[in-house]
């Protein structure tokens, strides 16, 4: 049946389950009511009304399973027109049961004499195209939303690129301006790891240190991949403190995980750089630009350590990796 089919579809395309079995079993029982009307005990207003509630009863559960997961308005525009055409088919099998109820032939065919016979097909037309025109529009917004996200995001690690993270940025231009803080990090001597051990084992040690970050920083945060082994993290209502306790874990499970399975070195270390965001800033560059600095002294302080502006971090471990110097 169509409607199988379509439902189906309608489920792959939200990513809810399929429930194929369970769905082509009621198919099968659907038309074999169908051809027992027709073969059996030929009857062609139970035939009729029989085929119609299948279609309905078909699709109506695939509504409910994707009914919370939606993704823009082109996406609820489409269930709202399956919707309408479960709802329009069911009022129109109970319309034709309530007008045929003589159950004669001569009734069935007085029903699709009627203006209403007339009327429920141009409803049903019209219901059908509309059906047709969003799932073309739900699959040109996924297309487009799709292209957007490989846009803004870094195919290696998952995270924003420079771009995504300019866009996600937040307005300076706001009253009262963004709060909060950032960090951006880098991987110690990695040129010797990609000379050494080349481009794949690179991409597994940035994927590694973008996993820490990611499982590191709160979900408010916006981490971005700004090219090479360079990242950059904006958390928003955090003050730079805190941040920088964060960056050290993360640090210090970067230099504690275990490459004894590849052809790595031991250790592979990690320098750190967190800024407040100041009242004179113009954007978040300006507070990136100040973590870049407190980066760079890290790496002339001999690196694998987070360096953070103005105020004592508490909790580093250990004592000697976490340095505190003014700006």
């Amino acid at each position: 049946m169509p409607s199988l089919s379509f439902g189906h579809a309608l489920l792959v395309q939200f990513g809810a389950p399929t429930y194929v079995r369970v769905r082509l079993g009621a198919a099968i029982v659907a038309y074999l009511v169908v051809c027992f009307f027709i073969l059996v005990q030929p009857n062609l207003r139970n035939e009729l009304a029989t085929s119609d509630m299948g279609l309905a009863l078909l699709l109506a559960p695939s509504i409910f399973l994707v009914r919370r997961k939606t993704r823009n308005l082109m996406d609820k525009l489409l269930l709202v027109a399956v919707s309408l055409v479960v709802a329009e088919t069911v009022t129109r099998v109970g319309i034709f049961l309530s007008f045929t109820s003589g159950a004669s032939p001569e009734s069935v065919g007085a029903y699709f004499a009627s203006d209403y016979s007339y009327l429920a097909q141009f409803t049903a037309s019209i219901c059908g195209f509309l059906m047709a025109l969003s799932v073309l529009g739900s699959a040109i917004a996924g297309v487009i939303e799709q292209h957007r996200l490989d846009a803004d995001h870094d195919p290696l690690t998952g995270l924003l690129n420079r771009r995504g993270f300019d866009l996600s940025a937040p307005d300076f231009r706001l009253t009262p301006p963004p709060a909060g803080a950032v960090l951006i990090c880098d991987i110690d001597h990695f040129k010797s790891v990609n000379d050494r051990f080349g481009h794949a084992t690179g991409d597994r040690v940035i994927s590694a240190l973008a996993s820490l970050l990611k499982e590191t920083l709160p979900a408010s945060a916006k981490i971005a991949r700004f090219g090479g082994e360079e990242f950059v993290a904006y958390v928003p209502d955090l003050p730079a403190s805190q941040l920088a306790i964060l960056a050290n874990m993360a640090r210090s499970a970067f230099a504690a995980r275990n490459w004894s399975a590849g052809p790595l070195p031991v250790n592979i270390t990690s320098s750190f750089g967190v800024s407040a965001i100041a009242l004179g800033d113009h954007s978040i560059h300006d507070a990136i630009s100040r973590a870049d600095g407190f980066l760079y002294r890290a790496k002339e302080a001999g690196r694998n350590q987070v360096m953070q502006e103005g105020i004592a971090v508490l909790g580093a471990t250990p004592a000697t990796s976490l340095k505190v110097v003014s700006s």
